[in-house]
């Protein structure tokens, strides 16, 4: 009998750490976040980024690799500040925004790398196709909103390289012309807030 006592409250103990170390909603702080990219055209770099998106963040910032998130970009909102270039970029030769009005990446995996620095590995769909892909980033800490005490603030920051072609974002003229390169740098860099 003590025993069976004895069960419940180590049970009670064992599933409030669980829930304390499980991950937490955290809201995307968009005035302080953005999505980037670097695309090689001819000789110089044109370089741009999306202005519409979200994102489902869980974060455990105890353990970032029990961490997931969903994104969305509004595919419309591209913009490399050249009027007709974006026109064209929304155009179905490339994004083709009409059909395809949002890309999206949903993690699947994080893997420690030491420290601060995580790979991050998810499904990533543009323009209706998808590919699996993984790139590194850094987690820059959590801390105190210095406007607002009560508000927890957290950050990241990741870089890698995807083709474009991969993607259907295009069908090879332009780079076969030696206009515009398959390859395009993408730069995230992020702020949550809870």
């Amino acid at each position: 009998m003590k025993a069976r006592h004895l069960f419940v409250p180590i049970l009670l103990i064992v599933m409030a750490a669980t829930a304390q170390a499980a991950p937490a909603k955290w809201d995307l702080d968009t005035a302080h976040s953005g999505i980037y990219f670097d695309a090689k055209h001819i000789f110089s770099i044109v370089r741009g980024h999306f202005d519409d998106y979200s994102a489902d963040l869980n974060i455990d910032t105890d353990n970032i690799v029990n961490s997931s998130c969903n994104f969305t970009v509004q595919t419309k909102s591209i913009t490399t500040y050249n009027r007709k270039r974006d026109t064209h970029l929304r155009s179905a030769e490339l994004f083709d925004t009409g059909t395809h009005p949002t890309m999206t990446f949903t993690s699947t995996k994080i893997i420690p790398k030491g420290g601060n620095r995580y790979i991050i590995e998810g499904n990533l769909t543009i323009r209706g196709v998808t590919k699996k892909i993984s790139a590194p980033f850094t987690f820059h800490g959590v801390k105190p909103n210095p406007f607002k005490k009560t508000e927890m603030v957290s950050g990241f920051t990741t870089q890698f390289t995807i083709n474009r072609l991969d993607f259907k974002v295009g069908d090879g003229k332009f780079f076969n012309m030696g206009v515009i390169d398959k390859e395009v740098d993408i730069t995230i860099s992020m702020e949550a807030v809870k």
